[in-house]
């Protein structure tokens, strides 16, 4: 008889291998399209189909899984979802057949509340910080060794082998979610009613828009056309590999920091300006630097702003509704941010294909300033806490 630390140990490897597998290609997903002869309009439609599934997919994934409290084989459709999406990719080389692979990535992606839900659930409630603190921890190390298989696989063998990768680790996923036997979860049933309770508050909507900013910038830089950017500069692909491994690698080490010291001593409006101001600043050192080993700053940045953007936000969309509220809180905030990562990729590949790299990265520059400005007066008047 498996026992519940066993099975909530498979869980941490499912997570793990579950996000290498989703990310174990992106850092090359723009460069690899461009060598199949896409131009930058197509790339980004194609890298923002994931981001515009998710919109769609979050909410009716979370009301089947809470309605027949599902979640293990939520969690499994995930794994094979994207794990189907990486083995037809390698071999994918219409726009149809990439579009759907992409479909089938950003299902996988909405499956994220189940995996966090069960994870929850092998914890005492008045533990549910140090499981989300877990959660979060085991994602980043699964896009940690996405990237490391990523360097080393496409510096040697080229922009392909990280596809494989992807299939191999959604297998181990696999595997690891078929073994764990799941807690039982008894949850309120999911409905529109609820999500409109909960979208009405205008915290959850301050929070979402905010979100939406920070998901436009990280699909459509970090992990859509910096890349590119960094191939037309002249970066190799194992700098390529860097400087998407350097956004990672920085957010776990400084995870502990950010989330023990600096939010619990700055106020939370002070904590999002500093946030966007340093997306702001990464995206201006791209626009302005053709030099692709100043890219590795740029990456450092985001990481520190993205951990303190992700982190507080999720705190704040999880504080602000009651107990019972909080999965839809979250499901709806998901699947609200998904339009930025749905948009990001589309718009600055049409500002690339019609104007320039430059362009593209000063707008992003001038997005993120915005958002910074309004984040810090915003979040005193709704006196967010």
């Amino acid at each position: 008889m498996m026992n519940k630390k066993t099975s909530r140990n498979l869980l941490c490897i499912a997570i793990i291998f579950f996000w290498a597998s989703e990310y174990c290609h992106t850092p090359y997903f723009a460069p690899y399209l461009q060598s199949l002869g896409f131009g930058a309009n197509l790339i980004g439609f194609m890298t923002g189909v994931y981001g515009f599934t998710q919109i769609f997919a979050r909410i009716p994934i979370g009301m089947v899984t809470d309605a027949f409290s599902c979640y293990k084989k939520t969690i499994l459709f995930g794994c094979i979802a994207t794990t189907i999406s990486s083995f037809f990719l390698m071999f994918a080389t219409s726009f149809v057949a990439i579009i759907i692979c992409r479909v089938l990535a950003g299902l996988a992606a909405s499956t994220w509340l189940a995996f966090s839900v069960l994870y929850n659930a092998y914890f005492k409630d008045d533990e549910s910080v140090r499981a989300m603190t877990n959660v979060n921890a085991f994602s980043n190390g699964g896009k940690l060794l996405a990237f490391f298989l990523g360097i080393l696989t496409a510096s040697f063998f080229g922009y392909k082998i990280p596809l494989l990768c992807s299939f191999l680790t959604g297998l181990v996923a696999i595997v690891a979610v078929i073994l764990l036997k799941p807690i039982s979860i008894q949850r309120e049933s999911f409905s529109f009613s609820h999500a409109a309770k909960v979208i009405k508050n205008p915290i959850v909507i301050f929070s979402s828009i905010l979100a939406i900013m920070m998901q436009f910038y990280m699909q459509a830089t970090v992990f859509s056309f910096t890349s590119s950017r960094a191939r037309e500069c002249g970066a190799s692909s194992f700098l390529i590999g860097a400087i998407s491994l350097t956004f990672t690698i920085i957010q776990v080490l400084a995870a502990p920091y950010i989330g023990k010291k600096f939010l619990v001593k700055n106020e939370k409006g002070k904590s999002l300006f500093i946030g966007y101001s340093l997306l702001g600043i990464a995206s201006l050192l791209i626009a302005l630097i053709k030099e692709p080993i100043f890219y590795l700053i740029s990456s450092l940045l985001a990481g520190f702003g993205n951990l303190i953007i992700n982190g507080l936000l999720m705190a704040i969309v999880v504080s602000c509704v009651s107990e019972e509220k909080r999965s839809t809180a979250m499901g709806t905030y998901q699947a609200i941010y998904g339009i930025g990562m749905s948009l990001g990729p589309v718009v600055l590949g049409k500002i690339i294909t019609n104007y320039s790299y430059e362009s593209a990265y000063l707008f992003t520059t001038l997005l993120m300033a915005l958002t910074a400005l309004l984040s810090w007066p915003l979040a005193r008047k709704l006196k967010v806490k």
